[in-house]
């Protein structure tokens, strides 16, 4: 687990200049919003899972991380679930049970998205669909700090660091 932190801390100068890929959607309060966000001023964390085989790590980091900055107005924060490819009819009843399993107060920051997968699978290196990748953005969208999880309280105090450098600026 340390290698990995250390990993984190000495990112290579071409992922801290990866831009995160313009991506539209609508939340499951039925929000329309984007990342990054036009003329947006403040840092993005994003939170995004691959498959459904993703959502219990994405449950861990929300229980280790969300409480902090769901409200934080120092900072947009959206947790991004891939759907690309999936047919509209069984989306529409996949929403209805998201709707149903995902706690309201997490639902204004709650998306699917269904373009991009491609880039955002190159973007976070994927190869586990069964963890969260995280991410910290600047207001452009260029991707500052980012990891996968599993979710450990290790990585959330990783990620509360990347935000403080942000957010104290």
């Amino acid at each position: 687990m340390r290698r990995s932190a250390i990993a984190l801390l000495l990112l290579p100068l071409p992922v801290l200049s990866q831009q995160i890929p313009r991506t539209e959607f609508t939340t499951l309060t039925g929000t329309k919003g984007a990342v990054p966000r036009e003329g947006g001023a403040k840092p993005l964390v994003i939170l995004i899972s691959f498959s459904h085989k993703g959502a219990d790590d994405l449950t861990a980091w929300n229980k280790l991380f969300k409480s902090r900055y769901e409200g934080d107005p120092r900072v947009d924060y959206f947790e991004l679930a891939d759907f690309e490819g999936v047919p509209s009819l069984v989306m529409k009843m996949i929403l209805h049970g998201m709707k149903r399993s995902v706690p309201e107060v997490e639902r204004p920051h709650f998306a699917p998205f269904y373009t991009h997968d491609g880039e955002w699978k190159k973007l976070v290196s994927f190869e586990n669909p069964q963890v969260t990748y995280v991410i910290v953005a600047d207001s452009a969208g260029r991707v500052l700090w980012q990891t996968h999880g599993p979710a450990s309280e290790a990585g959330v105090s990783d990620l509360e660091n990347a935000i403080m450098k942000l957010t104290s600026k």
